[in-house]
């Protein structure tokens, strides 16, 4: 009886190593393309990466990696924050598992705390549902240059 418990405890270890090998696999196959070149940040661990940059302008730019077992990170583009006011207007970019990406915008957000709009969009900047495509509509200009950036940063298409 012993040895069958052992033989069924190994049997588990290995299958949770290899999952979490392949998932690692993954994870840095899926990822690591689009932190090429940016900064690791001080909140970053080898288990929850995350990267910035900063281009020119003064647009930031990063890229989270996947949680512990999880197949969901993300790309993010922001305007410019200042000293007065640091949220800004920016693009969330989810990179799907089986290939393609998912959008969504923060828009128009003041302060901590404050009233603003997030909603999710197409690829081409449109809003997924119907109640927010006026606001899609009032910030075309800004969700197509946050939507020019990442596609020239992460050549998205």
């Amino acid at each position: 009886m012993k040895k069958h418990i052992v033989i069924v405890l190994i049997a588990l270890m290995s299958a949770f190593l290899l999952l979490n090998l392949i998932w690692l696999g993954w994870r840095y196959m899926a990822y690591s393309g689009f932190a090429e070149g940016m900064t690791r940040t001080d909140m970053s661990s080898p288990l929850f990466p995350t990267y910035t940059a900063k281009d020119e302008d003064g647009f930031d730019y990063t890229v989270k990696y996947p949680d512990y077992l999880s197949l969901t990170g993300n790309l993010a583009v922001g305007f410019p924050g200042t000293d007065d006011n640091p949220f800004t207007d920016g693009l969330i970019i989810w990179p799907k598992f089986m290939g393609g990406y998912e959008y969504g915008v923060m828009l128009n957000f003041k302060e901590e705390g404050g009233s603003g709009y997030m909603f999710y969009i197409d690829a081409q900047g449109n809003a997924v549902e119907e109640e927010y495509q006026s606001i899609a509509d009032e910030y075309r200009e800004v969700i197509s240059e946050l939507m020019e950036l990442a596609r020239n940063t992460w050549n998205l298409d």
